[in-house]
């Protein structure tokens, strides 16, 4: 028995020091964790495939592809100003928004949801001839799953889309899309 509380003595003894100089190294994570809910960098610029699902709007639902570009700076901790810039087009439909509004965002460990209002104008073309603009708001959210400190995927975003005027009577559309972003910038 003696021996056994020998063994698990010198175990421990050698142990500890392992452990008490290996925690500050695991406290240099360069993923961010939760510290203050809120992100550490200030700018955020994001590139998103969508997918947009139309109702009847065109004279039938249709599924519009595209890309939207954003950018974002952050104006309070949790609080971002975003400005979004997307291209749709299917079926001899295209679509094209400038949008702009809050994104208000925390990030828990390497998951960052967020949720956002977005509005401007949208510029559409059937078979090549403009049919206008109309107002334009978005309205939803997403979320980054963080792969480094300032690279994350977008898993996901979701957004109530719809362009208001114009040939759009009572148009409802959902964009659906997944993509990257990079942040970058100190608070």
């Amino acid at each position: 028995m003696r021996l056994s509380r020998m063994a698990f003595s010198r175990i421990g003894l050698v142990m500890l020091p392992v452990i008490v100089m290996g925690c500050p190294l695991l406290a240099q994570s360069p993923i961010p964790t939760a510290r203050g809910m809120s992100s550490d960098h200030r700018y955020e610029v994001a590139a998103t495939y969508m997918h947009v699902l139309t109702d009847a709007s065109f004279g039938r639902s249709l599924g519009l592809n595209g890309f939207t570009a954003s950018a974002s700076a952050g104006v309070l901790p949790s609080v971002q100003v975003t400005g979004e810039v997307g291209s749709y087009s299917g079926s001899k439909v295209a679509v094209k928004s400038f949008l702009a509004g809050p994104q208000v965002g925390f990030h828990l460990y390497r998951f960052q949801p967020f949720v956002r209002g977005l509005f401007g104008l949208s510029h559409t073309n059937v078979n090549s001839q403009s049919q206008g603009s109309a107002f334009t708001i978005a309205a939803g959210g997403g979320l980054n799953f963080l792969l480094t400190d300032h690279f994350a995927i977008r898993a996901l975003q979701a957004d109530y889309y719809r362009p208001m005027g114009g040939m759009y009577r009572s148009a409802d559309f959902l964009r659906l899309g997944f993509g990257v972003s990079y942040q970058f910038g100190s608070r």
